[in-house]
């Protein structure tokens, strides 16, 4: 189904919002610098080409993979560098390392705070879950991301999160 104009420049807008400016515009930036096709970036980021022109031209709005989007941020902030292909390359072969600080109230009522690695899950659990509406199939997938993470504090702040996704719990206000 294609977009219609209104639509594409609300997905442009919301771009604007998460991105400060249209991906479309970051992606055009980053090919003229580094001398690149939208194929050639769209592998260094990691992501399809045809992924790349979609989110290029506002027919998707956000990147999914957090790794994607740390990738174009080396990119843009490594374009000064001389040796552009080493650094395209350097930037294809990196493993972002994702982490999430999470501060949380433990059962004893002491506050924690946690970092852990939680590329795991899945971009659609981590998108569901930081906007409040993933499902408790969803918060198990990011539970286990922490559990796998050694990251205890995390794991009892999804475990409590999950429950209140399947209606186990009422949520608590901070």
């Amino acid at each position: 189904m294609a977009l219609t104009d209104h639509d594409l420049q609300d997905n442009l807008d919301q771009q604007r919002a998460l991105y400060g400016q249209p991906l479309g515009e970051r992606f055009g930036v980053l090919r003229e610098a580094y001398g690149v096709s939208q194929r050639a970036l769209a592998g260094v980021l990691g992501l399809s080409a045809p992924m790349l022109s979609q989110l290029g031209s506002g027919q998707r709005i956000k990147i999914g993979n957090p790794a994607v989007y740390a990738r174009l941020v080396m990119l843009e902030e490594r374009m000064g560098e001389g040796d552009r292909a080493a650094v395209l390359e350097e930037v294809r072969a990196s493993d972002p390392v994702l982490t999430t600080r999470v501060r949380a109230v433990t059962g004893d009522g002491a506050a924690a705070t946690s970092d852990a690695r939680l590329d795991d899950a899945g971009p659609d659990a981590f998108a569901a879950a930081h906007h409040h509406r993933a499902s408790a199939a969803q918060w198990d997938a990011v539970l286990e991301a922490a559990r796998r993470s050694g990251a205890d504090e995390l794991v009892a702040l999804f475990s409590a999160a999950r429950s209140v996704a399947a209606g186990d719990a009422t949520p608590v206000a901070s």
